[in-house]
């Protein structure tokens, strides 16, 4: 907590900003909502209407203003507000308003303040509740991994407190005990954190009884059966690679599940003694025991199996580390790090707009040094003899120059308006949910500042629904693009808020960007996220069914209201799409088209998307003697077609994650659902032929160069045990 005391701006002490909280214990993301909290004490004998402001900078160096809800003077107001911060080290400001006047104020360093840290996007912050020991050891052991570092904080201040899932935005863990203590509130916001693609881990032990009379076992997906007493705990070793063996003369208290309500990590007679959920995007794992208590609490291997709960493989070993150091080590090569980096050069490229490239501006400078060099000497000084004409030779080849820089500017740049859109349109039929995220990018041909709002559109066809009418997106933000990059206009640049840069606005209601400052001949953007509660039916009916094998049967029925072009459905390891006649591609899918899985034609979901073929090379005349080949494309970092991004994003681990692409993805890492397709999880993704969000700049509708929108519905899988003693399916091996 930070007890500095801001006086008001005229001396007086009327208006005081005390006791601020930044982030999680101190800790929040540069690009990532994170709360704030203060009091604002007044002392003013007449009453004012005050506004709590937020003042940050973008990763340009602009400031941007958020607002916070209003209050009446007089006494002790305590005021909780989030805010995003564009810029690694610069200040967060806390600004009192009366009216459009600032009264007090309050600038909190971020570069050399030990008390508030801003991490990159790569580090990872773990909320934890009570004593873990297994986890704090992980954190002191993994002070620098391949995702960065990983900091803990303790989940008892904030448990009554949780007021807005996404002051959770800064968490990528979040373990608690059965026993925990939750408010509804808290366990709601948790459970909207989740959805959105978070790890919640429960350990249980003894207290199963405490969990079900919780508020959060109302939305949990799977609750403990009963409580046993274990002695045997091998089934944990076996899950934990390379671990210890624990021995101990006493039991256990461990809770149980039942095998077939997720995927289970460990086992004991039957029983899963530890098991993994999805839920919504993110996943649940609950924990028989308690890691608190004995043996865990002081076993060797506590920390390897913490880092295997938060889904991180243990990388404190010698070759993983050098295989992580040499991934990270250098620059890299094309400018480009990280997934959102890509997706934004892919929003910023217009090909209306052919500028030169660097290489081209070397040269014509090469060009200019010997017109005004040699060439004018040789004019002045050998052809008319005369060295002071210089004085006349030297602005006219200047002003030549000029002039035909500038035309040449004018022509490349003065063109109409154009704008790009990019979208990720997710349909959740387990959590009757969709959430869009879209990203915009336009071209202004002048100077000037630009309003830009962001609107679901509610009665296209996706989403009409005569009784329903009147269903509003609730929004999460629209504000500036993060880039996780060093470079120019990145957010880990050094730098912060620069003061000579226009401020801009972004509106309470999370909807729009007010006034944001534009450059002629330059380009702005805007992100936008929303969640709208929609109706499973209308989307997709489906009975699909998992036997054990890890393959998908059953069918499903398309009832979106626009096609969807080149789909597949992706479960396991497999993609799912239909049979051809030869090489030619499959047709699009249609609204209530019926797709059975039997009649499928199936491949490896990592080859396909990575371009995995297989050939054969014959060495003799009877065709007997042959070399296999297996080829594997190249990931294009450059390429500028958002549809392969987003593909290839969607499924970022299942393609090898970043020994395949080379990028990073901690932007955008709660859009990938890898995970999901291990967790009784089918996804239909395809593409769709205009995005639902709808952007308005100055209130107008925007011209479009290219938009594309890309829709996957999340689709629940029946999962039932392999029974062990049954012949293989001869589906399995294509026994015709």
């Amino acid at each position: 907590m930070i007890q500095s005391t801001a006086l008001a701006a005229n001396g007086e002490t009327a208006v005081e900003i005390q006791n601020v909280k930044i982030g999680i214990d101190g800790y929040f993301h540069v690009g990532r909502w994170a709360p704030i909290e203060f009091d604002v004490v007044s002392t003013a004998e007449t009453v004012q209407t005050l506004t709590p402001q937020i003042r940050v900078a973008d990763p340009d160096g602009h400031g941007v203003l958020s607002r916070l809800k209003e209050f009446k003077s007089g006494g002790t107001v305590h005021v909780q507000g989030l805010f995003r911060s564009g810029k690694l080290y610069a200040p967060v400001t806390i600004e009192i308003l009366n009216g459009e006047k600032i009264i007090a104020e309050l600038a909190i360093r971020v570069d050399r303040n030990d008390e508030v840290r801003c991490l990159k996007q790569s580090a990872h912050l773990w909320l934890l509740d009570g004593e873990q020991p297994a986890f704090q050891a992980a954190a002191e052991n993994m002070k620098e991994i391949q995702s960065g570092s990983i900091h803990a904080a303790p989940f008892g201040e904030y448990a009554a407190g949780i007021f807005d899932p996404r002051a959770l935005e800064p968490v990528n863990l979040i373990v608690l005990n059965g026993d925990s203590t939750l408010s509804e509130s808290s366990s709601l916001a948790i459970r909207d954190w989740v959805y959105r693609g978070g790890r919640l881990v429960i350990c249980i032990g003894e207290d199963g009884e405490s969990l079900r009379s919780s508020p959060i076992s109302s939305w949990l997906p799977v609750l403990p059966q009963n409580e046993i007493q274990i002695r045997n705990l091998s089934g944990f070793n076996q899950w934990v690679p390379g671990s210890n063996p624990m021995r101990m003369l006493d039991t256990v208290p461990c809770a149980v599940f039942s095998l077939d309500e997720g995927q289970t990590l460990a086992s004991d007679f039957g029983n899963a003694l530890a098991i993994r959920s999805a839920c919504g995007t993110g996943s649940v794992t609950m924990l028989g025991v308690r890691l608190d208590q004995r043996p865990f609490n002081n076993w060797s291997s506590r920390a390897e199996m913490a880092m295997v709960l938060a889904d991180f493989e243990p990388s404190w070993t010698a070759s993983t580390t050098a295989k992580s150091s040499g991934v990270n080590a250098g620059l890299s090569p094309t400018g480009i790090s990280d997934f959102q980096t890509q997706l934004i050069q892919a929003l910023d490229h217009y090909d209306v707009i052919k500028r030169p490239s660097y290489w081209v501006v070397i040269a014509w400078s090469s060009v200019l040094i010997l017109i005004i060099g040699p060439l004018d000497y040789l004019i002045v000084h050998r052809l008319a003899k005369r060295p002071q004409l210089t004085w006349i030779t030297l602005p006219v080849w200047l002003g030549c120059i000029t002039l035909w820089s500038y035309n040449s500017a004018f022509s490349i740049n003065n063109t109409e308006q154009q704008s790009r859109q990019i979208e990720i349109l997710d349909v959740d039929l387990t959590t009757n949910t969709a959430r869009g995220r879209s990203w915009m990018n336009f071209y202004s041909t002048l100077t000037r500042r630009y309003k830009i709002e962001a609107d679901v559109d509610t009665d296209s066809t996706l989403f009409a629904d005569p009784q329903a009418e009147e269903t509003q997106a609730d929004f999460l933000k629209t504000s500036w693009i993060e880039r996780p990059e060093s470079s120019y206009r990145g957010m880990y640049r050094t730098g912060g808020l620069e003061s000579r840069k226009a401020a801009y606005h972004l509106s309470s209601d999370d909807r729009e960007i007010k006034d944001l400052p534009v450059r002629v001949w330059s380009t702005g953007s805007a992100g936008t996220e929303w969640e709208l509660e929609v109706d499973p039916s209308r989307f997709a009916q489906t009975r699909l069914h998992d036997p054990g094998s890890g393959r998908l049967t059953g069918s499903f029925t398309y009832q979106g209201s626009e096609e969807l072009t080149g789909w597949f459905v992706a479960y396991g390891n497999f993609a799912y799409f239909p049979r051809t006649e030869g090489g030619d591609s499959h047709q699009p899918l249609r609204p209530g088209d019926l797709f059975e899985l039997k009649n499928a034609r199936s491949n490896m979901l990592k080859g396909l998307l990575t371009g995995l073929t297989h050939s054969s090379i014959f060495h003799s005349d009877d065709r007997k003697q042959h070399t296999s080949l297996v080829n594997r494309e190249l990931y294009n970092s450059l390429s500028r077609d958002p549809f392969p991004i987003l593909r290839t994003l969607s499924f970022h681990d299942i393609t090898g994650g970043q020994s395949y692409t080379k990028l990073t993805n901690d932007s955008l890492d709660s859009l990938d659902l890898s995970d999901s397709l291990k967790l009784h999880r089918a996804v239909l993704f395809g593409r769709l032929k205009a995005p639902v969000t709808k952007f308005a700049l100055n209130d107008d509708e925007l011209t479009y160069e290219q938009q594309e929108s890309v829709i996957r519905i999340i689709m629940p899988v029946e999962f039932e045990l392999a029974d062990l003693s049954a012949p293989p399916d001869p589906t399995l091996l294509r026994v015709k």
